[in-house]
């Protein structure tokens, strides 16, 4: 069982802490095969170091992500692409683009 009025409490003292999540996921690492999840309650100094490393990880592949539908969004538009238009159409037919 956990001890969610200590977690409670911390979210309270820090407003940054609010989006803290009540478990924590901890990457495959080293023999480990599988990701281990833990309760915020009993994460040590090195759980929350590895839980970082697991985020990072996702947050980096949305943040490339991210820049990809951005950059091809504004290549179909330098393109000349409206609205309607399929941006890859626009991009490819563009022979002198970027």
């Amino acid at each position: 069982m956990f001890n969610t009025s200590k977690l409670k409490s911390v979210r309270k003292q820090h407003a940054t802490l609010q989006a803290l999540p009540d478990t924590i996921h901890i990457p495959a690492i080293g023999r480990r095969e599988e990701v281990a999840s833990k309760p915020v309650d009993d994460a040590t100094l090195d759980d929350l170091a590895f839980a970082v490393r697991g985020v990072e990880v996702e947050f980096n592949e949305l943040g490339d992500r991210l820049h990809a539908i951005r950059k091809l969004y504004s290549l179909a538009r330098q393109s000349g692409a409206l609205g309607a238009d399929r941006a890859l159409d626009a991009i490819t037919s563009n022979a002198g683009g970027r």
